[in-house]
């Protein structure tokens, strides 16, 4: 591919990807500024509440992205019978690893939640949401298995009708079940608060998962095959497969629980700072999804390039996607900006939650290029070339043993002001991307699996 003939299959694979995503921020969105009617305590708790969520996720889509890793290559080869053993393994590796989560979470949610606060009354409150979410874990580990498999063998329409429909179910039901619904003064549907946000997203869940695996086999899509087919009995197959996925799984879990951490940091700065911390997250991820499809979408561009066997295309194409959604993602970052000029409209909140959300919002449109860089070198090209072991230590080397360690002695130690706690916590996706360029310009990240 010559000039700028790459970004035609980038954004044809990434729109469907950037939509969904997209659509899911915007709802998580819509979920905050509701329960922002509430108040900060109800912002902190369920900010809290879903970083338990936040960190399972990861997990699931660690187990994914080193799935499709073998996907994206054997699709290159239509090698079918691998692609479902693949699939097999991720369903499989999910189910246990989002049950696990889910019992813990229902059995001992205030423990889980004493992590990241000490607030009593947030505890309380988020305890409260993390029993009754908490079953739609399971349900979301099935979605992103047949969603990845989906999407590496180039069927990209189904995840996002299913999540489009499920985003739309969520803030609708959000609504509904939150606030209640009062006809002519009877009262049809009771006001549930927290507990009916919960109870929506159980919900949507549901269907979402239906829809992804369903739609599968009504149009009979390659993955679409018996139970049997799913199941692997060849054990150097079973071996190889961990041997690449678990260094991925262990980096999503890591980077997620160090991710975790951060508001574990703003939350012992106070409940007002959690909750302005909470706002920008909802307000920046608007924007964000389109670097998060952007590093899917290299991800099965380099990952079946590789499979075709045309590997000096796959080391150009790397090269020139990750520079150009870094600088694509420097402009989209003073996009986030003016965001900030509509919260005073939406959040019911005090006026120094939002004076200290729009310093945050600043800050994070300008690392926005940084966090691009490091989504699509990391997620798009070494995880797709097979350089796991080095993206485990790009994601978690710097996060764990610089911007946590940092963080941590800015609230605790130095008692600096929150802005600067930030900058602190910022100083990851920096070095990160100093060192990624290298890796990059190097070709060590490009394996044949």
């Amino acid at each position: 591919m010559k000039n700028k003939s790459f970004l035609k299959p980038l954004f044809t694979i990434a729109f469907p990807i950037i939509l969904q995503d997209f659509l899911s921020s915007f709802v998580n969105m819509l979920d905050t500024i509701m329960v922002g009617q509430l108040g900060a305590v109800d912002i902190a708790a369920v900010g809290l509440g879903n970083q338990i969520f936040f960190v399972m996720s990861l997990g699931v889509f660690g187990i994914a992205s080193g799935g499709q890793i073998f996907i994206a290559q054997y699709w290159g080869k239509k090698d079918l019978d691998r692609i479902h053993r693949t699939t097999g393994m991720m369903l499989q590796l999910s189910l246990a690893f989002t049950a696990l989560f889910a019992a813990v979470s229902i059995i001992f949610p205030e423990f889980c939640l004493s992590i990241y606060s000490n607030d009593v009354e947030v505890i309380t409150r988020g305890a409260k949401y993390l029993r009754v979410v908490a079953p739609s874990y399971l349900f979301f580990g099935i979605n992103v298995s047949f969603a990845a498999s989906s999407r590496n063998t180039e069927h990209l329409k189904l995840p996002a009708v299913a999540t489009i429909t499920s985003v739309i179910l969520n803030a609708l039901l959000n609504y509904l079940f939150i606030f209640g619904v009062n006809i002519g003064g009877v009262q049809i549907i009771k006001a549930h608060g927290i507990i009916g946000a919960a109870v929506a997203t159980v919900i949507s869940r549901i269907v979402e998962a239906l829809i992804v695996t369903g739609g599968a086999y009504l149009r009979k899509y390659e993955i679409a095959c018996s139970p049997k087919e799913f199941i692997c009995r060849d054990k150097s197959f079973i071996a190889h497969y961990l041997k690449i996925s678990l260094p991925v799984l262990a980096n999503e879990l890591l980077w997620g629980s160090g991710i975790s951490m951060q508001s574990s940091i703003f939350a012992h700065s106070g409940t007002l700072v959690i909750a302005s911390f909470n706002i920008m997250n909802s307000i920046s991820n608007l924007v964000y999804p389109i670097c998060i499809g952007c590093g899917n979408a290299t991800a099965i561009i380099i990952g079946k390039t590789i499979g075709e066997g045309k590997l000096d295309e796959a080391k150009s194409l790397a090269r020139k996607q990750c520079f150009f959604i870094a600088a694509m993602a420097f402009g989209l970052g003073f996009l986030i900006m003016p965001l900030a000029k509509l919260m005073p409209f939406i959040f019911k909140v005090e006026a120094e939650v939002l004076s200290m959300a729009t310093v945050f919002i600043i800050i994070r449109g300008l690392i926005f290029a940084f966090d691009a860089f490091n989504m699509t070198s990391v997620v798009g090209v070494f995880r797709s070339g097979g350089d796991t072991l080095f993206a485990l230590f790009m994601d978690v080397g710097f996060l764990w043993l610089l911007a946590l360690p940092l963080g941590w002695l800015a609230v605790l130690v130095w008692h600096l002001p929150f802005w600067a706690v930030y900058l602190c916590i910022l100083s990851e996706p920096v070095c990160k991307s100093i060192v990624g360029i290298n890796r990059l310009l190097s070709n060590k990240w490009l394996r044949r699996l």
